[in-house]
C-alpha cells in the first residue's frame, strides 16, 4: 500500500518531473504535489538509484569539459577555423541550382480546382490507406499527412 505523502517529504531541489498541466482538463492540478508524490513513490527504486548515478556521471563530465574549454586558446582556434573556411570557400561551385519545393498543399489545391464543390470542406488526398495531403480546412480538424485509416 502506498504511503501518504507529507509536506516534509518534499523532493530534493534537483528532482524534476516531465509533468505538464497544459493539457485539457489538467488546469487545476498542483504540479508541486505531483512532484512530491512521484518522488516519494520512486525514491527507493532501482531506477531512481541508476538515474542518480547517471546524473553524477553527467555532472562530472560537464565539469571536465568546462575545465578543458577554459584551457583552450580561442584566438589560435579562430585563426585555424578561418583558414579552413577560406580554403573551402575557394573550392565551392556555385554553377548548380538546388531547389526544395514543398508541394504538400499543392495536390489538395489541384483537387479543389478540379472540383470547386470541395472548397471549404475538409478533405484529404491519398490512397491505399495513406493520406498524402489534406486541405487547410482538414488540417484545422487535425487531419495530418501519413495518417493511416
Amino acid at each position: 500500500m502506498a504511503s501518504a505523502v507529507t509536506p516534509s517529504s518534499a523532493p530534493p531541489e534537483h528532482f524534476s518531473t516531465v509533468f505538464t498541466n497544459a493539457k485539457a482538463g489538467m488546469e487545476g492540478v498542483d504540479k508541486a504535489h505531483v512532484a512530491r508524490v512521484v518522488y516519494e513513490m520512486s525514491k527507493d527504486s532501482a531506477h531512481y538509484a541508476e538515474q542518480q548515478r547517471r546524473d553524477a556521471r553527467t555532472t562530472e563530465q560537464v565539469a571536465r569539459l568546462k575545465a578543458h574549454a577554459a584551457g583552450l586558446d580561442l584566438g589560435r582556434l579562430r585563426v585555424s577555423a578561418d583558414r579552413v573556411v577560406a580554403e573551402l570557400d575557394g573550392k565551392r561551385k556555385l554553377d548548380g541550382l538546388w531547389a526544395c519545393v514543398d508541394m504538400d498543399a499543392f495536390f489538395a489545391a489541384v483537387e479543389e480546382l478540379k472540383d470547386p464543390s470541395l472548397r471549404g470542406i475538409p478533405f484529404a488526398v491519398g490512397g491505399l490507406g495513406m493520406i498524402s495531403t489534406s486541405n487547410y480546412v482538414a488540417r484545422r480538424c487535425s487531419v495530418r499527412l501519413a495518417v493511416h485509416r
